[in-house]
C-alpha cells in the first residue's frame, strides 16, 4: 500500500473587508483571517508578472509537492487501515517565518501528530511570503488541510502517453551476447573520433524502453560532461540496435513494455590520453569512497575531502557534482550544494532539484 495527500482548500481566497488604518500600524500584532492577500508558500511564480490569484495557485500545487516529499504515513494508520484529513493551524508572521503550528482536527491513527511534524520541519525551511492587508505585511492565520489517502499502488506509470510498467510479473531481460548487456555496448560502441583529440571523457546513462514486440526506444539519456551530440547519438544508435535481443517484460501473462537503464563510460582510445584515464579512473574511485564514508557521520569529513579530490580532477563532471551537492545538502552544508547542484544543471540538464534548489540557494545566502 502507499499513501496519497491532497491538500484541500489550503490557501483561501483573498478577502476584503473595511480596513481599520490604526490597526496596521508598526506594532500591529492582530492575527488576521480575513487580508488582501494571504500568505504565499515561496515559488519562482514569485518573479513572475501576473495575479496574486495566479500566484497562490502556483503556490497552491508548490506546497502540496513540498509536504508529499516530506510526510510520513504512520505506521499506526497504515496497520489499521486508517485515512482521512487532519488540519494543522500556524501563524505565518510579517517576516515570512511560521509559528505556533497546531493540529485542529486529527482522524486519528497519529496522522495529525505526521501532519503537524511536517509544517514543524517547514518551520525549520522555508520563509513564506508574508500575508498584506492594506498594502502592509499582517500576520496571517493559515489554515493547512492534508488529505491521508491509502491506495494500491498501480504496476505501471504514464510516460508522456506510454504505459510503462513498472512491477511486472515477468522482468525484462536482455538475452543477446549471453545476456551480457555490458558486453553488448563494449563491443559495439565506438568512440567518436571528433572527442579524440580533446581526450573527452565521461558518463553517460541511457534509459531504455522495451516494447512487446522487442523494439527498443530510448526514453532518455544524461550526458553527465556534457560531451555532446556526437556520443549521445552513438549510444542511442547501439542502444536502438538491440532489437529482438529482449525478452519482453510480462504482466499477467501479457507482454507489456518495460524500462531499463544502462550506464557506460566513454574513454579515448589514444595513447595520448592515457594520463587523462588514469586520472578520471582515480577520481571515479575517491568519489565512491567519499560517498561510502560520508553515510557516517564520524567519516563525513574524511569523505568530503575524498570528494573533493574527485572533484578537482574533473571540475565539470556533473555527476561527481551531484553526489557531492547531495551529501552536502544532507548535512546542511548549503552553500556547497548549491554550487554543486546549480553546476550539475548546466552540465546535465538535470532538473531532478528543481524544486529544492531554489530554496537551499536563498537559504545559503541569509
Amino acid at each position: 500500500m502507499k499513501f496519497f495527500l491532497s491538500l484541500i482548500c489550503c490557501l483561501p481566497l483573498a478577502l476584503f473587508a473595511q480596513t481599520d488604518t490604526a490597526a496596521l500600524a508598526l506594532g500591529d500584532t492582530t492575527i488576521y483571517d480575513i487580508v488582501d492577500e494571504v500568505a504565499r508558500f515561496p515559488t519562482p511564480c514569485e518573479r513572475l508578472d501576473t495575479t496574486a490569484a495566479a500566484k497562490a495557485e502556483c503556490s497552491q500545487a508548490s506546497l502540496l509537492d513540498y509536504v508529499n516529499r516530506r510526510v510520513l504515513y504512520p505506521a499506526e494508520a497504515r496497520d489499521q487501515n486508517i485515512s482521512g484529513m487532519a488540519v494543522i493551524g500556524f501563524v505565518v508572521e510579517k517576516t515570512g517565518l511560521i509559528s505556533s503550528a497546531r493540529i485542529m482536527r486529527d482522524p486519528g491513527g497519529q496522522l495529525g501528530l505526521a501532519a503537524l511534524r511536517s509544517v514543524i520541519g517547514m518551520a525549520n525551511e522555508v520563509r513564506f511570503r508574508p500575508a498584506y492587508k492594506n498594502g502592509q505585511p499582517v500576520r496571517f492565520n493559515f489554515v493547512l488541510p492534508i488529505r491521508f489517502r491509502l491506495e494500491e499502488p498501480k504496476p505501471y506509470v504514464l510516460v508522456e502517453g506510454d504505459t510503462i510498467y513498472t512491477e511486472p510479473t515477468t522482468p525484462l531481460a536482455f538475452i543477446g551476447q549471453d545476456g551480457d548487456l555490458a558486453a553488448y555496448f563494449t563491443e559495439n560502441i565506438k568512440y567518436p573520433a571528433s572527442g579524440e583529440d580533446s581526450c573527452r571523457i565521461g558518463q553517460l546513462d541511457i534509459q531504455l524502453l522495451v516494447r512487446p514486440n522487442g523494439s527498443v526506444d530510448v526514453l532518455d539519456v544524461t550526458d553527465y560532461n556534457d560531451l555532446g551530440t556526437d556520443f549521445t547519438f552513438e549510444a542511442i544508435n547501439v542502444a536502438t540496435k538491440s532489437y529482438g535481443k529482449w525478452r519482453p517484460a510480462e504482466y499477467n501473462g501479457r507482454k507489456v513494455t518495460a524500462a531499463y537503464e544502462v550506464s557506460f563510460t566513454f574513454a579515448p582510445e589514444n595513447p595520448g590520453c592515457q594520463q587523462i584515464i588514469d586520472y578520471y579512473n582515480d577520481a571515479v574511485t575517491l568519489i565512491n569512497e567519499g560517498q561510502a564514508l560520508a553515510q557516517d557521520s564520524t567519516t563525513l569529513a574524511e569523505g568530503l575531502l575524498k570528494m573533493d579530490q574527485a572533484v578537482s580532477y574533473f571540475p565539470r563532471d556533473g555527476r561527481f557534482r551531484i553526489v557531492r551537492g547531495q551529501t552536502r545538502m544532507d548535512n546542511n552544508l548549503l552553500a556547497g550544494a548549491c554550487e554543486d547542484l546549480q553546476l550539475a544543471r548546466s552540465i546535465s540538464l538535470i532538473d531532478w532539484y528543481d524544486s529544492v534548489l531554489p530554496l537551499i540557494c536563498r537559504k545559503a545566502e541569509e
